[in-house]
């Protein structure tokens, strides 16, 4: 007689078999190794009590999903394959180890089409999502500081993961509205639910749709008030044409408030000059949150770059994204929204540029008290970005450090320097900034009508931009 259980056991491959009460039934000797479980400890057990979920992750939104995935197989007989999710592996000492897995989950069907059992076979992908941490740290740091939730949807199975974020927005507590998007879809208005819907089922019937943009608001059944949001995804397309959706989201309650506020008060026939301001810093604010939606974009695509050279180029470009938007942060917080105060603006711009490399201690700003107007201040900021960026790049080559020296000086003949220094290799470290980096400090340069000044002294490289002051004060 042919020992099946033998067989099934050797197979080199991690394999568990499940009936349809999710009880395993058997477990192949790969998949024991895999999961450091033994056969006597697993088999015989709902799967949720053989492997339960870590308590500390409880509420996470990668918990429930793996359940929602077996249950989907029994209810339509399909194959599904899951994106990657969390699921710590219990230990024999206590505690849990933490690991990421891709499953996926096929069915076995009787003679009469009914699903018998499922196998699902368990990819471990935990070496590859923990290389990519710090990109994904990276990320969300940026999210964070942009005030955007990100989220991934799988329409076959309603499994909706999404960072703590989006919980806040829909008025849940982290994890609270479970796995599924059902519970984040009754919240949504009545009225902007058909369009939502219908986003999401034009995006896949046409695959040459890859890009789609949702605006609806939100109703706290409690409360009955209402927030507006604002939501930018991308469609993903497995092999067998299989699409779910990955994005971002971004609550625009504040800015709506505001339209209204302007609108109350044009309505009544303010002080125009108020007015202006109001619409002003509107604009600005506006501004502020289409670039930030860029900024996550072009991040969110960078992530799924490996070629160095198209990184970099990705990072680089967000990196000046980034300078254009925090002018425009400033502009709307401060009481004057045509004009920025420099040495608030560089002192922060500096900080962020340097927040992750080992030189942020010897970033040394020297500024006058100057405020620009708005179409000065932005060439000002994309000159400091590729300057400061550079030489933290490439002025202390690996072992090495030094400071770096922003300045910005008032001088005589309404006239203001601008000038980097440090007291690196030299002219080594300008030779990477060649290309679009130069030419963009030189177009920005002649935009606010200043000349570039280079100074090589073989130890120490500076770049001085001497520009009108203009409207400065």
């Amino acid at each position: 007689m042919t020992d099946y259980a033998a067989i099934l056991a050797g197979i080199p491959q991690p394999y568990l078999v499940l009936d349809t009460d999710l009880t395993i039934v058997a477990a192949t000797d790969a998949y024991l190794e895999t999961t450091d479980s033994r056969r006597a400890d697993i088999v015989g057990r709902h799967i949720l009590q053989a492997f339960p979920e870590n308590p500390s992750e409880s509420g996470a939104a990668e918990q429930g999903p793996l359940e929602v995935s077996l249950r989907h197989v029994l209810s339509t007989g399909e194959p599904h394959e899951m994106a990657v999710i969390q699921y710590d592996l219990p230990q024999a000492g206590g505690g849990f180890e933490q690991r990421f897995w891709t499953p996926s989950h096929s069915p076995v069907k009787a003679e009469d089409g009914s699903v018998r059992y499922i196998i699902q076979n368990p990819m471990d992908v935990t070496a590859s999502v923990l290389e990519s941490r710090e990109a994904d740290a990276r990320l969300r740091v940026a999210l964070h500081a942009a005030d955007l939730g990100s989220w991934e949807y799988e329409p076959e199975t309603d499994i909706w993961r999404r960072s703590a974020a989006v919980d806040e927005i829909f008025g849940f507590e982290p994890g609270e509205g479970g796995p599924v998007a059902a519970p984040f879809f009754a919240r949504i208005h009545p009225d902007d639910i058909d369009g939502v819907m219908k986003t999401v089922a034009d995006a896949f019937e046409h695959a040459d749709q890859t890009l789609i943009r949702f605006d609806y608001r939100i109703v706290d059944p409690v409360s009955g008030s209402v927030r507006y949001v604002v939501s930018r995804g991308e469609v993903l397309r497995t092999a067998s044409g299989k699409a779910r959706l990955i994005g971002v989201m971004m609550d625009v309650t504040t800015d709506r408030l505001r339209e209204e506020a302007l609108g109350k008060a044009v309505a009544a026939q303010q002080d125009l000059l108020v007015q202006k301001d109001l619409l002003l810093a509107e604009v600005n604010h506006r501004v502020k949150n289409s670039l930030q939606l860029v900024v996550s974009a072009l991040s969110l695509q960078a992530r799924r770059l490996s070629e160095p050279a198209i990184k970099s180029a990705f990072e680089q470009a967000i990196s000046r994204v980034r300078a254009i938007t925090s002018v425009h942060e400033r502009l709307y917080k401060t009481d004057n929204p045509l004009v920025v105060d420099m040495a608030d603006y560089l002192n922060g711009l500096c900080a962020e540029l340097a927040e992750h490399s080992e030189l942020r201690d010897l970033v040394r700003i020297d500024v006058d008290q100057i405020r620009v107007r708005t179409e000065r201040a932005i060439p000002i900021a994309l000159i400091v970005n590729e300057l400061i960026t550079n030489a933290l790049k490439y002025a202390y080559p690996e072992g090495t450090s030094g400071p770096i020296t922003l300045s910005l000086k008032a001088l005589p003949d309404e006239m203001i320097e601008l000038s980097v220094a440090d007291e690196g290799v030299g002219a080594a470290s300008a030779t990477t900034a060649q290309g679009l980096g130069t030419r963009l400090v030189q177009a920005m340069s002649a935009q606010i009508e200043g000349h570039v000044e280079v100074t090589d002294a073989g130890r120490g490289y500076r770049t001085r931009v001497v520009f009108p002051a203009g409207d400065a004060k």
